[in-house]
């Protein structure tokens, strides 16, 4: 965030200072997402007497965020006028067209009957339209890079469906509807075996990409391009897991990022936390499912079992002085849900495959899926012992927007 106390060119006078803070960087996501780009301004007259009639006007280089003047009657000798109204009117077409970092400023002046008073300016990074800008700026908005309508998402679900059907699984892609941690395993792992059948190749991310962010390729371009880096793996799942009517988690430790599943539907007590034990803690009481994506791009991919303990061993006690942040996807994208398009009415109902039977035993889900399942490595063995009837104890699903903006970044 920007903040900036900056009283150039005061009237000879007269003595006040502009008083702003400004979102740092800006993109169309966060215009989409109704976040303010405005988050603070103040007038204070630090002179002698009483100044009245003063007007406070605010432009824009590029024209990112159109004009606008705020009238300010009267502000006594030492105090404050505190401009509480915010709004800003964006230009969403120029956000839109902007496909590099762009250095962009922001200008405010106060005027009383046309002379200037006092003046500043201040400094915002546009970002790309497809760029993420890292936990230290919002990092919630990660939420809107997970696409669960791109096109691309589709395809694989349909394959997962039909890894399912060849290994005698029910292949309806179904959620969290039949109420089992096992079936939630199941389809999980079938998402991962037919990821890792695309033949994605890694590519290294941008040095400190969790903290500072970088560009995200969606799921067509990631099955376009053939190429995808940790982000871009962890959301591709994130939005395939949406569109089966999941809630995924993405989890950064240091230079990497994981994609998590709840096996119920649960949510973190925050959209954002800090703290990988309480991942820990969730993983443990199998709650959730942690897994390492950049393993689908090796040739052979390695187990779904593997790739659960190598999430592990990022997210161990030893690293939590380097652990950057957790995003809980579902509510994040709830808390405004007009920066993407929710999953289309066909996946909502379930509508791919036959329908779902119950799971059966634990022994045979993994005898079949094992048989067929390249990569999977099987089903839960910590789940083994549990009724194939068993019922979920449902989690919240409130919006957490007050949580978000809560959030208290390192």
């Amino acid at each position: 965030m920007i903040d900036a106390t900056t009283p150039h060119g005061a009237t000879e006078g007269a003595a006040c200072a502009i008083h702003c803070k400004l979102a740092g960087k800006f993109n169309l996501a966060a215009h989409e997402s109704a976040f303010p780009a405005l988050r603070e301004l103040r007038v204070e007259n630090t002179g002698g007497e009483a100044l009245e009639a003063l007007d406070l006007t605010l432009e824009s280089s590029p024209p990112f965020a159109h004009a606008r003047t705020w009238r300010i009657d009267r502000v006594e000798a030492g105090n404050v006028a505190r401009i509480t109204d915010h709004q800003l009117r964006l230009n969403g077409d120029l956000l839109r067209d902007i496909t590099e970092t762009t250095q962009g400023e922001v200008r405010l002046r106060l005027e009383r009957d046309g002379a200037v008073l006092a003046e500043s300016a201040l400094s915002i990074e546009l970002l790309a339209t497809n760029e993420w800008g890292g936990a230290a700026f919002m990092p919630e908005l990660l939420a809107a890079f997970c696409t669960p309508n791109d096109p691309a998402v589709d395809g694989i679900l349909r394959s997962a469906s039909e890894i399912l059907r060849q290994a005698g699984r029910p292949d309806l892609i179904d959620g969290y509807q039949s109420g089992d941690r096992r079936r939630v395993w199941e389809l999980a792992s079938a998402i991962y075996t037919a990821i890792a059948n695309l033949g994605l190749s890694y590519a290294l991310p941008p040095a400190s990409f969790e903290e500072h962010g970088q560009k995200v390729r969606l799921p067509s371009r990631v099955l376009e391009r053939k190429v995808a880096t940790c982000l871009d793996t962890a959301v591709l799942f994130a939005a395939v897991f949406e569109q089966a009517r999941l809630h995924p988690v993405i989890a950064m430790p240091k230079e990497h990022a994981l994609v998590g599943v709840w096996l119920q539907p649960e949510e973190l007590a925050d959209v954002v936390i800090d703290d990988a034990g309480t991942l820990r803690k969730r993983i443990d009481l199998q709650e959730l499912l942690l897994f390492e994506t950049t393993y689908t791009t090796q040739s052979p991919a390695p187990s779904f079992s593997s790739a659960i303990d190598a999430a592990k061993r990022q997210i161990q006690r030893e690293l939590d002085d380097s652990f950057i942040a957790a995003i809980d996807i579902f509510p994040a994208s709830q808390a405004d849900g007009r920066h993407r398009h929710r999953p289309s009415r066909q996946w909502r109902r379930g509508r791919i495959g036959r329908k779902a039977s119950s799971v059966g035993s634990m022994e045979g889900a993994a005898k079949s899926l094992n048989a067929l399942l390249r990569v999977s490595g099987g089903l839960a063995p910590s789940l083994a012992g549990t009724g194939s009837g068993e019922t979920l104890a449902r989690g919240r699903l409130g919006v957490r927007l007050g949580h978000v903006r809560g959030w208290k970044r390192r």
